[in-house]
């Protein structure tokens, strides 16, 4: 059984965003005519970039589009965890074959990074065990002005990768990473190989 979907809904959608014809709607969102036709059929499935793409073009939510187009809006999205943090800010990320035994569910669609989960007690109350941490790899070579105070994970030069507050250092190139912990001692004048801005964190 074909889902129903709201051509209707796109129609006006699309004249309202201000695009002379549905072909140039399809052309914008990286689509060839027959092919979002083929979409507003139910004959073709629809790719969750193409999704995101239609959204912004048509100034609407991601929700909205999966209304009209007929396609069940689920309230989790299962992710794989990625590795863990655990004791003094350590960050562990797992090979491709561990990752595949641990997924979680999380209220949260379309995330394009990883997720970490929070071991033990160490660095509460800021993150309590079990929560989920989202960062996106590969990370940043270097932090901009925006993320000094804002809580990161780095890869240093010697290999070690934590969790941490980063700040500017006092030499060019340098930075303070400053820990949740209070129990465990700062990192000054750190060189680092990336980071990645904490996303969100989540309890499950």
């Amino acid at each position: 059984m074909k889902k129903t979907i709201d051509k209707d809904w796109f129609k006006k959608a699309i004249k309202k965003a201000g695009f002379k014809s549905q072909n140039a709607f399809a052309e914008a969102v990286g689509l060839t005519g027959p092919k979002f036709t083929n979409t507003l059929k139910g004959d073709r499935r629809i790719q969750a970039d193409e999704i995101e793409k239609m959204a912004s073009a048509l100034g609407e939510s991601d929700k909205d589009i999966k209304i009209a187009l007929g396609i069940e809006i689920k309230s989790i999205c299962e992710y794989k965890i990625a590795g863990y943090v655990s004791a003094a800010d350590r960050v562990v990320l797992y090979d491709q074959d561990e990752m595949e035994t641990d997924v979680i569910e999380l209220p949260i669609f379309y995330y394009k990074g990883v997720t970490l989960r929070v071991k033990g007690e160490s660095m509460t109350p800021r993150y309590k065990p079990n929560e989920i941490i989202g960062i996106r790899l590969p990370g940043l070579e270097k932090p901009t002005m925006n993320l000094f105070g804002k809580d990161v994970v780095a890869q240093l030069a010697d290999g070690r990768l934590v969790l941490k507050t980063i700040y500017k250092g006092e030499d060019e190139g340098s930075y303070s990473l400053i820990s949740v912990n209070p129990n465990v001692p700062p990192i000054i004048g750190a060189k680092i190989e990336w980071i990645a801005p904490v996303d969100f964190h989540i309890s499950l």
